[in-house]
């Protein structure tokens, strides 16, 4: 029996609304009780959980019901088959969370189910026995779910409200809500939000000066696992049932091209894959192809965002000759380097208000001095720090190259960094040699999203990871992402002609050998942030021209 399985087994022992608390602890105390005598236990203790009290909250006309909902779940694939313990890190559960989002029916009363859901009576895995029987009685709808798998690697789920804009009408879910699905599962991928977080502190405390231990352990935060954990998830919420939908956004896309691909039964999973600008580039055979074609289009995005502001070329390169001669001590750690200053140009992808952000933002680099020098600005460092992510999310910077890693003998070795080693567009990432230059129109040229050796010296909490990446950076024992044998998958994907993240030509290729009934839009409307600046129109069009 497979642990996820036995999860659904647990998950089919309902309770309905007629039974007592008293009831419901009997009944809970005998599902606990030891297994008969001459059988073999479980091979994994599996616990679902409401950990936090329910909400109705009123979103337009409609009313959706809001739950957290937490999984324990194996680290690696190969502890599925026994029980877990806390001895090692390496062999310790993790803790995988949803946002769980409802919609409820018209006659529904909010108090009656908050009321019943929120009873001091239940404990939190009683209270998430209680929330699958409130789904399952005679007259409810059918539940269709979607499922949105976040960008990255290394950040969580939106959250209601302000992240994912469902009180406006150009919300994507929003948009799901009125198009049949009544279920969002917004799920924290491992490693960030609430499911077992990493960061330097919390690997610290696992591992404290082992770094073998902690890469061996990273390698457990790719898609492959966060497609295993979302597979749990569809066996609690939907009983084994598809999802009406698998969202995949940027790297999201990644793992949901991992779950159309591996495992097999893809259409007994998924009704629908939709891919918003995360087609991943399966056939390249060394990471640095990736970088190659992704160069060009940081340099054209520069181009645009100077060709828009002309005069912030003379304003970048008194900032970054500042930097170059005097780096800033940040106020939350770590140095403002010029190098650290240019990996700012990972937002020039970014869709409206992209280019006017960084604009505003280099207005305020400096403040003037006693004697009218300029000094540089403390709520521009502030700033600085608000805009780079990587040590809050330090998945974003350790496991980045690897999501390119595709089977064994693929190491990445700093692939961005080898690309622009040997490019011909490196003069224009030679900041030194361009702001030394007597041109004045010679621009100093932004990074986009790459990430490079010398972070782990410039980022306060990445510092002290900096041997962990070098171990990811060097590792040549991946497992496989993607299978081999073309899929007829039914879905659509948004394809950005500009996209400075996820090269055109290398998804088409993808759609057109492996994903072969993912239907592609290409489109030059929008940039990477499609989803975000028009959700509900990019969601119709790629749901409509899924069921082509």
């Amino acid at each position: 029996m497979t642990w996820r399985r036995h999860l659904r087994l647990l998950s089919n022992k309902r309770t309905g609304w007629l039974h007592t608390p008293s009831e419901s602890s009997s009944e809970s105390s005998s599902e606990s009780s030891s297994s008969t005598p001459g059988t073999t236990p479980p091979p994994f203790k599996v616990a679902h959980s409401i950990s936090n009290p329910v909400y109705v909250k009123s979103i337009g006309t409609q009313r959706i019901l809001v739950s957290s909902h937490t999984l324990t779940v194996p680290l690696t694939c190969s502890n599925k088959q026994g029980p877990l313990d806390d001895s090692s890190p390496l062999n310790c559960p993790l803790t995988v969370h949803s946002t769980v989002i409802d919609l409820l029916p018209s006659s529904t009363s909010s108090s009656k189910v908050l009321n019943y859901l929120n009873s001091p009576a239940w404990t939190s895995l009683e209270r998430s026995s209680k929330y699958i029987s409130l789904f399952e009685q005679a007259g409810s709808p059918p539940i269709k779910s979607i499922l949105y798998l976040q960008g990255g690697p290394g950040f969580p789920s939106p959250r209601i409200g302000v992240s994912l804009g469902m009180e406006g009408d150009s919300s994507w879910a929003s948009k799901a809500l009125s198009s049949g699905f009544n279920r969002i599962v917004l799920m924290d991928q491992r490693g960030t939000g609430h499911s077992s977080p990493v960061t330097s502190q919390t690997l610290e405390l696992k591992f404290g000066d082992d770094v073998k231990g902690k890469g061996e352990y990273l390698r457990f935060f790719r898609a492959t696992e966060i497609v295993e954990d979302a597979e749990a998830f569809r066996d609690v919420l939907n009983g084994g049932g598809r999802w009406g939908a698998v969202l995949g956004q940027s790297f999201g896309g990644f793992c949901l091209a991992t779950y159309l691909t591996t495992g097999g039964g893809a259409a007994d999973k998924i009704e629908n894959a939709i891919f918003t600008g995360g087609i991943p580039p399966v056939f390249v055979n060394d990471v640095k192809e990736v970088y190659d074609k992704l160069w060009v289009k940081v340099v054209e995005r520069n181009d645009k965002y100077y060709e828009q502001y002309p005069g912030d070329v003379a304003i970048v390169k008194e900032i970054v000759r500042a930097l170059k001669d005097d780096p800033q001590k940040l106020p939350g750690g770590g140095v403002l380097t010029a190098r650290r200053f240019l990996q700012l140009g990972m937002s020039l992808g970014g869709g409206p208000g992209a280019f006017e952000g960084l604009h505003e933002l280099f207005a305020t680099a400096f403040v003037d001095g006693a004697k009218g020098e300029k000094v540089i600005s403390k709520n521009f460092l502030r700033a600085v720090e608000r805009e780079q992510p990587f040590d809050t999310n330090p998945i974003y910077a350790l496991l980045h190259e690897s999501i390119y890693c595709d089977g064994e003998n693929k190491s990445s070795r700093w692939a961005a960094a080898r690309s622009l080693e040997a490019h011909k567009l490196r003069p224009l990432f030679d900041y030194e040699s361009l702001c030394e230059s007597g041109n004045d129109d010679d621009k100093v040229y932004f990074y986009g999203e790459m990430v490079f050796p010398w972070m782990f010296e410039d980022y306060e909490e990445l510092q002290g990871l900096k041997d962990v990446a070098e171990d990811l950076a060097q590792r040549e024992d991946w497992g496989k992402l993607y299978g081999e044998e073309p899929v007829k998958a039914r879905g659509a994907c948004a394809v950005y002609h500009d996209d400075m993240y996820v090269d055109r030509e290398l998804s088409l290729e993808v759609l057109d050998k492996l994903l072969v009934g993912v239907q592609p839009w290409i489109t030059n409307e929008y940039q990477h942030s499609g989803l975000r600046d028009a959700g509900a129109m990019i969601f119709n069009k790629l749901l409509e021209k899924s069921k082509d």
